[in-house]
């Protein structure tokens, strides 16, 4: 098991040049917003006001158990999963960010990187086509 974590951890990195430390759970920033030190996915595009999103601070090799939780932008998505719902990622981490079509940071179909500060609508092939994400210099 130590095995597989230690190879995933290592694809992250070669892939994206991420720099991975240990896991803390998840916290909604203050008043629903992204804060410093996360990854945020919207449940929507910022055309369409973001609404929902999910506050990340560590690698999720599948999005299914997660759900999005109201926003400052809203509550439109809130309750929904966040596995194949993303469409926007904000990341205010310190390092970069993958999302991934594929869950266990497969990027065998597709992927995309999120530069540390970016926050930026998920492109066509990854919108509402996201199964996990890591990175993050969590």
């Amino acid at each position: 098991m130590r095995r597989r974590i230690l190879n995933t951890a290592l694809v992250l990195a070669s892939t994206f040049g991420l720099s991975l430390v240990s896991a803390n759970a998840a916290q909604a920033g203050p008043n629903g917003t992204c804060a410093l030190g996360e990854v945020c996915l919207y449940y929507n595009s910022a055309e369409n006001g973001l609404n929902a999103y999910f506050p990340q601070t560590f690698n999720i090799p599948s999005y299914k158990p997660y759900a999005f939780v109201q926003s400052e932008h809203g509550g439109t998505g809130a309750n929904q999963s966040v596995y194949n719902n993303a469409a926007y990622v904000y990341n205010r981490s310190n390092g970069n960010f993958g999302v991934f079509y594929n869950s266990s940071y497969s990027c065998a179909v597709a992927c995309q990187e999120i530069i540390s500060g970016q926050h930026i609508d998920l492109n066509s092939t990854m919108k509402n086509n996201n199964a996990s994400g890591g990175g993050g210099g969590f």
